[in-house]
């Protein structure tokens, strides 16, 4: 997968991610349409991923049982993304993420992670 493949797959992420009465990006959505280039939107999505704690809408989208609408979700199930990241171990710090919820477990066993 190349970094435009990559970042066209985050782009459908986040235009899908939008689920009636558990979460709306509405924040992300609109910044996210606003970068320009793949520099860019490479710097708000580590930015999304990196951070320490997650966000109000990754806790409901996994305590929702919809983990696989989460940006964490791609770049767990494609290894080869973590290249296009600057920091190291983005990968892992995904798993570390659904680690902290139970139905984050769940999903990490479903897909053969844990």
């Amino acid at each position: 997968m190349d970094k435009r493949t990559f970042l066209r797959k985050i782009n459908n992420c986040i235009n899908n991610m939008g689920t009636p009465k558990v979460y709306h990006p509405k924040r992300m959505k609109p910044k996210w349409l606003s970068l320009t280039t793949n520099k860019e939107k490479m710097e708000a999505l580590e930015g999304w991923i990196m951070s320490k704690k997650p966000s109000l809408g990754f806790k409901r989208l996994v305590n929702s049982g919809l983990a696989e609408k989460t940006l964490e979700s791609i770049i767990i199930q494609n290894k080869e993304c973590e290249r296009f990241f600057s920091e190291s171990n983005v990968r892992k710090h995904c798993i570390d993420k659904f680690m902290l919820f139970k139905k984050g477990k769940e999903y990490l066993i479903s897909i053969g992670i844990v």
